[in-house]
């Protein structure tokens, strides 16, 4: 099948790669800046032509709809967040002549049935996580105390984090990607001889922080990200989140890690001191942790569902072992 995965500030080469290997002619496009639906219908007109179209955000949709893409699979990471007004008019245009819809947890979906989306046009694909980049063996970096490692991602919630850590004496945050407000933040908190923060750690540094740690943290407010959580996992570590978004789907609670209220620093600090002086349970929820995520998250896992929802918009066939397989 020949598909066309267009993004707008959103990384797809995973997904693309692993569809890739599944025997499937794909081919990625930036659908960034002014007139990018030109751009993409001058590409499609010049010899190779998708079957189906992938968008990935509501302008790469949008410039896939003006390039006259048909089907379309619509994947939004992420509806009615902060943005232009024109974003909702665009996400709801979306929502009505997309002919397959793809949310990235069960929070996203609820919000696309809010949007008036009929439940048979949308499936739920989490992201996927490179497991073996992302194991349990490998280096790891060394400490002197117990150790919880967040990724800041460009969010606020790290702020709670570095409040939360008061209520969990003797232990060390690593926070990666923390800007200099963040080290601002603990030293008001008087928590700044326990915070360590890092500036952005691409993917292949990951693994040995997270392996370096008891546990992860990964507390989001709203929104789907909760790449984080997954990436712990399958390292092994257990995950303090939030539930919210994909965390909440990625996060048993009670058996991979534990979940907690949005916003609420104080539930936050109690679930990482508990998680933290059991180590009995703390071994048991990292053995699980690791495997949900290969079970679950693997990119193979991710694009054969993907693939299977771009035949279903093309009104083929779905093959059996597709239409079972489930990410839940």
């Amino acid at each position: 099948m020949r598909i066309a995965m267009v993004a707008a500030e959103v990384e797809t080469g995973e997904l693309s790669a692993a569809l890739a290997r599944l025997g499937h002619d794909v081919r990625e496009y930036d659908a960034a800046g002014r007139r990018a639906g030109e751009r993409l219908a001058a590409a499609w007109a010049d010899g190779w032509a998708p079957e189906v179209v992938h968008a990935h955000g509501w302008a790469a949709g949008v410039a896939a709809l003006a390039a006259g893409a048909s089907p379309l699979v619509q994947s939004f990471h992420g509806v009615g967040g902060p943005g232009p007004d024109e974003r909702r008019t665009y996400e709801r245009l979306l929502c009505r002549v997309a002919d397959r819809i793809v949310a990235g947890s069960t929070d996203e979906a609820g919000e696309l049935l809010r949007l008036g989306v009929p439940r048979g046009r949308i499936t739920v694909i989490p992201p996927g996580v490179d497991c073996e980049l992302f194991t349990p063996a490998g280096d790891a970096v060394p400490r002197e105390r117990p150790r919880v490692v967040a990724v800041a991602d460009g969010r606020a919630w790290p702020e709670e984090f570095i409040r939360a850590m008061r209520l969990v004496p003797g232990a060390e945050a690593v926070i990666l990607g923390g800007g200099p407000d963040l080290a601002e933040l603990a030293a008001r908190c008087r928590v700044a001889d326990r915070v360590v923060t890092h500036g952005a750690v691409p993917p292949a540094g990951r693994p040995a922080w997270y392996r370096s740690a008891d546990l992860a943290v990964c507390a989001p407010w709203r929104d789907p990200s909760g790449s984080a959580a997954i990436e712990a996992m399958a390292c092994g570590v257990p995950v303090v989140g939030t539930a919210t978004g994909l965390v909440r789907d990625a996060v048993i609670d009670g058996l991979t890690g534990e979940l907690v209220p949005p916003r609420d620093p104080r539930a936050l600090g109690m679930a990482i001191r508990a998680l933290l002086a059991d180590p009995v349970r703390r071994y048991t929820a990292a053995t699980a942790a690791l495997d949900r995520a290969r079970q679950v998250y693997p990119w193979a896992r991710v694009a054969d569902r993907t693939a299977a929802v771009c035949l279903e918009a093309c009104g083929q066939a779905v093959p059996i072992a597709a239409d079972e397989l489930t990410l839940s």
